[in-house]
């Protein structure tokens, strides 16, 4: 009853384009189909994104992380689903966030994601506290400040890593590095978006 209400006060609109009605229209939902190669390193798995980080997806994805618009993770889980159908079966890493940036949140952006797919969710890898925000940071900075500040607990199988943005790919390559030397055999890595 509560969320009728507030839906009459305060309707919904499409978080990537503003137009009324769902949080991610089909128009926008659309547009982050399908799996796009990212450039990557020569020692990472395949990175993957399904759109570009710009126009609908951009806000959609700073909408969901930066604006507690958190029901939009039951939409990313939707489309991360309709994409992982073109890769091997394995389960899900969410990759991790700063302890500070969850309790700022209320929740942890890329497990809530993760939890509206229908694989397998493993929730191994964590950050260290230490980590600073990589907004701003470049290539070497972010590589420096993950270097010592991600463990993953032991974990067997194959898996994919997923995240929010691939920007340089030095959480990516942390991820998967952290996840190999657990036991892992990282399939793929696909974010929602990248630069």
């Amino acid at each position: 009853m509560l969320r009728a209400l507030l839906e009459l006060l305060v309707p919904s609109c499409c978080a990537g384009c503003g137009e009324p009605g769902d949080a991610l229209c089909a128009r926008c939902k659309i547009s982050m189909t399908g799996l796009k190669p990212v450039r990557r390193a020569h020692d990472t798995p395949p990175i993957y994104a399904l759109a570009e980080y710009e126009g609908a997806a951009r806000k959609a994805v700073i909408a969901y992380k930066e604006r507690g618009r958190r029901e939009l993770a039951a939409h990313f889980g939707s489309v991360l689903t309709e994409a992982l159908t073109d890769l091997p079966k394995a389960a899900l890493v969410p990759a991790p966030s700063r302890p500070a940036a969850i309790r700022k949140r209320g929740y942890d952006h890329m497990r809530l994601v993760a939890d509206h797919t229908a694989a397998t969710v493993r929730p191994v890898l964590k950050l260290d506290r230490r980590a600073k925000d990589s907004v701003g940071l470049d290539p070497d900075e972010r590589v420096l400040n993950l270097a010592g500040r991600l463990i993953s607990e032991p974990i067997a199988g194959a898996v994919i890593l997923i995240d929010d943005v691939v920007t340089t790919g030095a959480t990516a390559t942390a991820c998967c590095r952290a996840l190999t030397r657990a036991g892992a055999d990282v399939a793929a890595v696909v974010a929602l978006t990248a630069t």
